[in-house]
């Protein structure tokens, strides 16, 4: 599977970029989950949800927010 770049829009990591893995069509997974930072290094901390939503004129997909999980 090839990787691909993401841009996160929304919620807390709003603008950042990551690599995710693409499925064998060149689609990134549909979904994606980040560990929040705490404050608390010994707190297990909530996952950031994002969701794929389309692919951006400079070849990037986008990814929304749409939550947290526990």
């Amino acid at each position: 599977m090839a990787d691909v770049r993401v841009r996160l829009r929304g919620g807390p990591q709003d603008g950042h970029e990551v690599t995710v893995s693409a499925d064998p069509s060149g689609k990134p997974i549909p979904r994606i989950t980040i560990p929040a930072r705490t404050r608390n290094s010994q707190a297990v901390p909530p996952l950031l949800a994002y969701e794929r939503r389309g692919r951006l004129p400079d070849g990037a997909w986008e990814f929304r927010y749409v939550g947290t999980e526990a």
